[in-house]
């Protein structure tokens, strides 16, 4: 954690945990500096398995996880814009977290609004969020569809697709059944997922003596040293049950619409472009959408790791 890590504590509560626990902790961090009409505020929301730290403060600080994205002169930059990235409640980097009962992806979102307020901040310029977090992005949307301007979706959608249930279901079984080694196969299988199938023929490529399995088994063995692992249950089970309810959702008498990007890959298993069109059509009822499909070798993690194509729809949009 580094030393810009803020902490806001709430007594305000989901409602499944109000018999239970008294107060919620997030941990955040900001960019950037608020204007004088609190109106250029941008909330970044991670995904899995990431934390508050989206990029570095100054020379001196470690990079963060979208070092590429947030800074001066970046996609989003701080010039212009005032970032706020908090650690989703339920995570393990300072956050309140693990709970039981594992929180969805609507208890997510019902703290980062708890912050907004705390922030002073009436409207968000934008809420962008990749994976899980552009599920939080769509949650947003539902709930609190007048606190926001702008919301960008990216590779995420109203619901896994067969093949991320599928995937998700078995990491849950194998933590849970094999001792000692489960949460190691579970990220190994996940590893899979994140990443398309040319991604992985070019590393062979570039270098002949690279093995898959090795590249799985360092990463997961990195990972679990580094993450709870029920935090990551917690995490599949929201994921797992998230679907995107719009019917009697305050996004129907929103007077005051935010404007909406969704960003899915053809290479992404996780949201494949069905789900980004059904999510597209869900929110089509309520709202006028604008949908990108692209194509990266990167796959479901293309917003993290494909600077030049997602810092460009980013840009164009904001």
């Amino acid at each position: 954690m580094t030393d810009h890590v803020k902490f806001f504590t709430t007594n305000k509560v989901p409602a499944d945990y109000s018999n239970h626990i008294t107060e919620i902790t997030l941990a955040y961090e900001t960019y950037g500096k608020l204007n004088h009409t609190n109106d250029n505020a941008i909330l970044i929301i991670h995904g899995f398995s990431s934390d508050s730290h989206v990029a570095s403060h100054n020379i001196n600080d470690v990079p963060g996880w979208w070092e590429w994205a947030v800074g001066p002169d970046k996609p989003l930059d701080t010039n212009k814009y005032y970032i706020v990235c908090a650690n989703n409640f339920g995570s393990c980097f300072g956050s309140t977290g693990p709970v039981t009962p594992p929180p969805s992806i609507a208890d997510i979102v019902f703290c980062q609004q708890k912050l907004q307020e705390e922030l002073g901040i009436d409207k968000w310029y934008a809420v962008i969020g990749g994976s899980l977090g552009g599920m939080a992005v769509l949650e947003w949307i539902a709930l609190y569809p007048e606190n926001i301007q702008r919301a960008v979706c990216l590779n995420a959608g109203a619901k896994l697709s067969f093949m991320g249930q599928g995937l998700t279901d078995i990491q849950q079984e194998l933590i849970r059944s094999v001792p000692d080694k489960g949460f190691n196969l579970a990220r190994r299988l996940a590893n899979l997922s994140y990443v398309g199938e040319e991604f992985f023929t070019e590393q062979q490529l570039e270098n002949p003596d690279w093995r898959l399995n090795d590249f799985l088994e360092e990463e997961s063995a990195m990972f679990v040293e580094r993450f709870n692992c029920n935090s990551y249950l917690s995490f599949l089970q929201a994921m797992r049950s998230y679907d995107l309810t719009l019917r009697n959702s305050p996004l129907a008498k929103c007077l005051s619409k935010p404007r909406i990007l969704l960003v899915g890959c053809l290479e992404d298993i996780l949201f494949p472009i069905w789900v980004i069109k059904e999510t597209e059509l869900r929110l089509s009822k309520f709202v006028k959408t604008n949908k990108v499909i692209v194509n990266s070798k990167f796959g479901h993690d293309a917003f993290l790791m494909d600077e030049l194509l997602y810092g460009k729809i980013i840009r164009n949009f904001l």
